[in-house]
């Protein structure tokens, strides 16, 4: 969150002449950033004679310097690792991978079929297995296949599949650098406390002209508290909500058992950027969980730029998913409204439970409320307003911004 990582990126990278670097990003823009601000002829894969995967391979077989995305690093091969290995990379892996992900691309009919007809088994640790006897076979299932050959694909208490990426993919680089904001709510962190994979956490400092890594050191929210203005009024409590208000159950149940609540929802994003603020359309930028923003969307905040419109433009505003990384293209608006609630999927606190760790779900919602609040003009130290009617990401955020929270009153570690 502003701490110069891309800059220190680009300073690393024209400083270390002798070093093959993969540089990792969800931000498109990012990639072009770092080819054209550094002094290395950096490669980005392409569907050159086949596709992007294949290309990356080909581009590490030749030991070139690559920049790409986080959804391409996730399908690394075999054929890559050996590649990555053998060419001695540098990792810089800008903002955290989603290790661990729910797999919603089979119905669990389909797994009871598969494990019936001897095609797979699961092993004591969850991990889906395709038998070797059955290797030869070609079927719709074939991305399962891949998948439980990889060790990649877990099932969770015999009802819900979570992709993994291989653990043993970062012991391949000689050196790995994770840039980003609140690692410790991370899943990645939890991933890496799993496999007992090391890492020592860093800050960047700006001295001298140069940034520089520097002791790890919590930084002062404070300094954010004049640029946010809250909404605090009758909006957060005219409208029926718990502890769990605004969450993907909440809204499933309300949105079937009482629609006026979430009627009053939408009457209150109405209010809010309408009358409170008198906002502009191009000044708004709002979310809420992607099945009910139909149910939520009115004139004036209805708008919705779709990828490939992005590509096109320089300036978005409208709806944005809560779970947006990869733009920075909302950063001149400044009227907002976060209407969800963030814990992390079940399955997911469910596999980390069983090997006895417990994700802070709290610090994990207020990180991806952090990272979309600052996809908007506040990224440029300008002042927003927004509404956040759930309980809990309204304290949660609150108390972020009074330095009020246990982790920041925590040392260095």
């Amino acid at each position: 969150m502003g701490s110069g990582k891309t800059s220190w990126s680009i300073q690393h990278i024209n400083e270390s002449p002798f070093e093959n670097v993969l540089y990792i990003t969800p931000f498109l823009n990012e990639v072009e950033r770092i080819i054209e601000n550094t002094n290395r002829d950096f490669k980005q894969p392409s569907y050159k004679g086949g596709t992007k995967l294949q290309n990356l391979n080909e581009l590490l077989a030749c030991q070139y310097d690559i920049a790409s995305t986080h959804e391409l690093f996730k399908k690394l091969t075999d054929e890559s690792r050996e590649y990555i290995q053998n060419g001695h990379y540098t990792l810089i892996l800008d903002e955290v991978l989603s290790a661990i992900d729910p797999y919603d691309d089979i119905k669990k009919d389909d797994m009871k079929l598969l494990q019936d007809s001897g095609c797979i088994t699961i092993d004591e640790d969850g991990f889906v297995i395709w038998n070797q006897d059955k290797a030869d076979y070609d079927t719709q299932y074939n991305r399962i296949k891949i998948l439980a050959e990889n060790k990649s694909l877990l099932y969770v208490n015999q009802k819900l599949l979570l992709w993994r990426y291989p653990p043993e993919i970062f012991t391949l680089f000689d050196n790995v650098y994770i840039l980003t904001y609140l690692f410790d709510a991370s899943i990645l962190k939890n991933y890496f406390d799993l496999y007992h994979i090391q890492y020592m956490k860093k800050s960047i400092v700006h001295e001298n002209d140069k940034y520089v890594l520097s002791d790890f050191y919590i930084p002062d929210t404070k300094k954010y508290s004049p640029l946010i203005d809250i909404y605090n009024g009758k909006l957060n409590i005219n409208f029926e909500q718990k502890q769990n208000g605004l969450s993907s159950t909440w809204f499933k149940i309300k949105s079937k058992t009482s629609v006026k609540t979430i009627q009053q929802l939408k009457k209150n994003l109405n209010n809010y950027f309408r009358n409170i603020l008198e906002a502009k359309s191009d000044t708004i930028m709002w979310t809420s969980f992607k099945d009910y923003q139909s149910k939520l969307r009115g004139k004036g905040y209805s708008k919705e730029f779709k990828t490939e419109q992005l590509k096109e433009i320089d300036n978005a505003y409208g709806f944005l998913a809560c779970n947006a990384r990869a733009t920075n293209k909302y950063a001149r608006c400044y009227n907002l409204a976060y209407c969800v609630n963030i814990y992390l999927h079940p399955a997911i606190s469910q596999f980390f439970y069983q090997k006895g760790i417990k994700v802070d779900e709290d610090l994990y919602g207020l990180s991806e409320m952090i990272q979309w609040i600052w996809r908007s003009r506040i990224r440029n130290g300008e002042k927003i307003n927004i509404y956040v009617p759930s309980i809990r990401m309204r304290t949660l955020l609150k108390s972020w911004l009074d330095m009020s929270l246990e982790y920041q009153n925590e040392k260095a570690a």
